[in-house]
């Protein structure tokens, strides 16, 4: 746990019995470990408290008369894998608690504010503490998006493979894309909801006469960035549901380049096929079966239109 105290700029890494001053402005980390510790001293309610201790895919945004509550899902992708983790946030007029695993990256984001004790001149505790909620949610965005692009990279790298040579292990491997795309688009599509509460409802952020034009600049530019970041999953996911369509493409194309070359082979064998079933025939008079010759002069004569036959599909590009 990370604490700062924005009046006395006290800071601590772990929690401290009596920290908390109910007429100072603080910036709280937690894991969901620990945030028992600080339900009763911060007047959690029990819906919220249970819904930070486990995971679940519901993004929320809840209104209560002590604080606002944010719940917000992210993603990362380790060994091409997702790997959905939750963001629990707590707005009040003197507190911002921040509640998310130590390997999510918003945790060494709001770690980082803390430890650097962070100050913005001549700034009240109350928009410093909006303005780290609005940092929170655009790193969010931000990330997301860098997530997003390293997604397209690996729909790009598998679909150059797809196109040197397709084979049956790339379809696995376009499923399990599919699947990310899928769950990003699932988890992205709340967020537009959110969005939109935060500007329409009577949020904190928007009841104070003073700093409420800069928070809804603040927080259109956050709509703004939902909406773009939807729209770029959309596509992700568009550019992987392709992939299927270039890995058939690629199978027919070998499929019919070998049933090409299939024809051709029969086309140049049928001569010869002819000839065999010519000389196949169990007639008694054929004056070429006492001509000396006859064996290797037929023989050549195979071989010379078989090189004919080959040549010709060559000149015409098909073979």
């Amino acid at each position: 746990m990370y604490i700062l105290n924005l009046d006395t700029r006290d800071k601590y890494d772990n929690f401290t019995e009596g920290f908390y001053n109910k007429n100072n402005s603080y910036i709280i980390l937690s894991d969901p470990k620990q945030l028992n510790l600080l339900k009763n001293i911060l007047e959690i309610d029990e819906i919220t408290f249970n819904d930070c201790l486990k995971f679940d895919e519901n993004i929320k945004l809840d209104l209560f008369d002590n604080y606002d509550f944010l719940s917000i899902n992210t993603f990362e992708i380790m060994n091409n894998d997702i790997y959905v983790e939750e963001i629990n946030i707590y707005l009040s007029e003197n507190f911002v608690l921040v509640i998310c695993n130590e390997e999510n990256f918003i945790f060494e984001f709001v770690k980082n504010i803390i430890t650097n004790n962070i100050k913005l001149n001549n700034t009240s505790n109350i928009v410093i503490l909006f303005n780290i909620n609005y940092l929170i949610l655009k790193n969010i965005i931000m990330h997301q998006f860098e997530i997003l692009e390293k997604i397209e990279d690996i729909i790009l790298k598998l679909e150059d493979d797809i196109l040197e040579n397709a084979i049956d292990e790339h379809v696995i491997k376009i499923n399990h894309i599919r699947g990310i795309t899928r769950s990003i688009v699932k988890n992205t599509r709340p967020l537009l909801y959110i969005g939109d509460r935060i500007l329409k409802e009577n949020i904190r952020y928007l009841k104070y006469s003073d700093i409420r034009k800069q928070n809804l600049e603040n927080f259109q530019s956050i709509d703004f960035g939902i909406e773009k970041l939807y729209s770029f999953s959309l596509s992700t996911r568009e550019l992987a549901d392709k992939l299927l369509d270039i890995y058939s493409s690629q199978v027919a194309e070998k499929t019919n380049s070998l049933i090409t070359k299939l024809t051709l082979l029969t086309a140049i064998s049928s001569p010869l096929t002819i000839i065999t079933g010519i000389y196949g025939m169990n007639f008694r008079f054929m004056p070429e079966l006492d001509f000396v010759y006859a064996y290797p002069i037929v023989i050549t004569v195979m071989i010379i239109i078989v090189i004919i036959g080959i040549l010709i599909f060559k000149l015409k590009n098909l073979l």
